[in-house]
């Protein structure tokens, strides 16, 4: 029955609930008073529930049709920018998509990006370039990429920030550890062992809510090792140099495993990032894909306490990528 319900039938259906009558809602839609009675009786009818409420003052909408205006305004705004974005891209020349992206962040996730703007827009080419969050944003600000991947949170004001991902963060061990026994790795036992950190300067910000995180749980991070690749991290720990936080489901080396830690559930978000005044048009269409396509993604955790996680300054504009 709902495939009966238009584009126009909700124009209609929100036209008479904002003027509460239906010969001046006639009017406003240049429609003859009778047609429009008929468009709404018969949407009734398709949907099999009564849409307004008839008195000597006008007619009302009911709950069952707020729900619809609600929605049916939120479709009609997302149709029309539709159509406004294909015109304009029908238009335009293509200028080559920027995307950078850090090491740190999913290559998976980088990929899937990629195919999604490709799948959109196949004319368009995508030029990659990989660094650190302080390079990268340095080259939004500057508008030398058009977007990037990054691991939040990120410092600086003007930039747009589409929270994208979480993913729990655990330790990994040689599996030969006696540790590597265990289902799950008490705080404690972390002391003076998780010394294998990511290049603090890649991150700052990253780096010190971290260290915040693992002195609420009693854990002084040594950082006795730093690195700037996730493969080196892997290496480090193979050669017995301690211990390392990363990502949930990442490729482990051969002889390496990664537990939880006990009663924490440490996130690390990526987002999608750009610049304020970015020029490039294939952007608000592979935004609008994505909200389609996907969803915010948590790692799993038997955990009981809630996710702590690193979070954008309050300064920048954090937009919600995946409701």
């Amino acid at each position: 029955m709902s495939d009966l319900v238009e584009f126009r039938n909700l124009k209609y259906l929100i036209a008479v609930a904002e003027e509460g009558n239906i010969t001046r809602a006639a009017k406003r839609l240049y429609l003859a008073q009778p047609s429009l009675s008929t468009q709404m009786r018969g949407l009734e009818e398709a949907l099999q529930v009564p849409l307004f409420i008839r008195d000597r003052n006008g007619v009302h909408a009911t709950p069952a049709a707020e729900i619809l205006i609600t929605g049916g305004r939120e479709l009609l705004k997302l149709r029309d920018g539709l159509i406004a974005t294909a015109r304009a891209l029908h238009r335009v020349t293509f200028t080559p998509m920027r995307l950078g992206f850090s090491s740190f962040v999913d290559h998976a996730l980088y990929e899937m990006v990629c195919s999604v703007h490709t799948s959109l827009f196949p004319e368009c080419e995508i030029t990659s370039r990989s660094g650190d969050n302080v390079e990268l944003l340095l080259l939004l600000q500057k508008g030398e990429i058009d977007a990037a991947l990054l691991a939040l949170p990120i410092s600086g004001s003007g930039f747009k920030t589409y929270p994208f991902t979480k993913s729990r963060l655990v330790v990994c061990m040689k599996s030969d550890d006696p540790l590597a026994r265990l289902k799950e790795i008490a705080p404690a036992q972390l002391q003076a062992k998780l010394t294998i950190f990511q290049e603090p300067k890649q991150h700052p910000e990253a780096h010190l809510r971290l260290m915040e995180m693992l002195d609420e749980v009693g854990i002084r991070g040594d950082v006795a090792s730093k690195t700037t690749t996730p493969h080196n991290i892997q290496w480090m720990v193979e050669s017995g140099q301690g211990y390392a936080l990363v990502r949930e489901g990442s490729e482990m080396h051969v002889g390496l495993v990664t537990r939880p830690v006990t009663g924490v559930t440490w996130t690390v978000d990526s987002a999608l990032i750009l610049g304020k005044s970015t020029s490039q048009k294939t952007v608000p269409g592979l935004i609008r894909e994505l909200r389609k396509r996907l969803r915010l993604q948590v790692s799993p955790s038997s955990a009981s306490k809630p996710p702590r996680s690193v979070r954008p300054d309050i300064e920048d504009e954090n937009l919600r990528l995946f409701a």
